[in-house]
């Protein structure tokens, strides 16, 4: 079941803290305020690119105490003004307070009065949100990682893995993120090929302005993953900029690769899996000798004890 939970009593503290947080940067630097009973919006105005996020308070909160949606570095280290749609659970932001709260801000011509802008979204949920809702704002660009592309039965068929959202509506307005992206200037697809679900939501992102950038390895978190080691900053930089494409993502990407614990745990699990010693042993012997870490000696020590025996 890979359902985001609702959050229990034990996060309600954890939780009015943050939302206590956002109030006070929203009175200070723009606004906090509730989209129908389901989801908030945060908005810091700043420079004139306008970074447009979308989270869910479950994994904000994982990322400790004092965490804040993601993207908002940008404020402070790019000068972006930042609006941040947060939802409260596994909303698939499919809500009408949200889709006129889109409404409003395409009418009051909200998203012209920037020289760009720039949407956001990291897994299923909210880069599904991310590609969707960038309809609001023709020549965007989208920046979004391990997006889905619509849970409709009919168009994908394939994905099991969010039966409680099987009950929501997804045929009506921002329904197919793939078909709602036609107006984007450029779209940038973040997968993992190995996760074959989310590689096949990828696949449905189509068109001349859509570049699919493939993180092998990567998992079911990219966007953590990116997030933790300060490379989503440095992709959200490039794709302002002018200048993502595949061969500057795997650039940012590279010391990521060759360093990060987490990836390279994961690199390694894979290998195990795929059987065999020769590819285990590379990677163990590069995840040691990158980071120290003690996980990739046992793991060497148990391959060459296997290797030996079947020698």
């Amino acid at each position: 079941m890979n359902d985001m939970q609702m959050p229990d009593a034990t996060t309600r503290p954890a939780r009015a803290e943050f939302f206590e947080r956002l109030a006070q940067i929203g009175d200070m630097h723009g606004f906090f305020a509730p989209v129908g009973g389901k989801h908030h919006a945060l908005y810091v105005q700043e420079g004139d690119t306008l970074l447009v996020s979308f989270d869910e308070v479950g994994r904000v909160l994982k990322n400790g105490p004092d965490a804040l949606p993601m993207g908002f570095d940008a404020v402070s280290r790019r000068e972006w003004s930042f609006l941040s749609l947060i939802a409260d659970g596994a909303t698939w932001f499919r809500d009408a307070a949200l889709f006129r709260f889109f409404d409003r801000l395409i009418d009051e011509d909200f998203f012209e009065s920037f020289e760009q802008v720039i949407f956001l979204g990291a897994g299923p949920m909210c880069g599904y949100a991310a590609a969707a809702y960038s309809a609001a704002a023709p020549e965007a660009k989208v920046f979004t990682l391990s997006p889905a592309a619509t849970l409709n039965r009919e168009a994908a068929p394939f994905e099991l893995r969010f039966r409680r959202a099987w009950r929501m509506d997804f045929s009506h307005r921002y329904a197919n993120a793939a078909d709602m992206i036609p107006g984007a200037s450029e779209v940038f697809v973040v997968y993992d090929p190995g996760e074959l679900l989310d590689a096949a939501h990828a696949a449905m992102f189509r068109g001349p302005q859509v570049t699919r950038l493939r993180f092998r390895g990567g998992g079911r978190d990219i966007g953590g993953l990116l997030e933790s080691t300060g490379t989503l900053d440095r992709c959200l930089k490039a794709t302002a900029n002018g200048r993502m494409s595949r061969l500057r993502f795997a650039q940012i990407v590279r010391r990521l690769r060759q360093t990060d614990p987490a990836y390279l745990k994961r690199l390694l699990a894979r290998a195990l899996e795929r059987g065999g010693t020769v590819l285990p042993l590379i990677v163990a012997r590069r995840g040691l000798a990158a980071t120290g870490d003690a996980h990739f000696a046992r793991t060497m020590m148990t391959l060459e004890a296997e290797a030996g025996d079947d020698a």
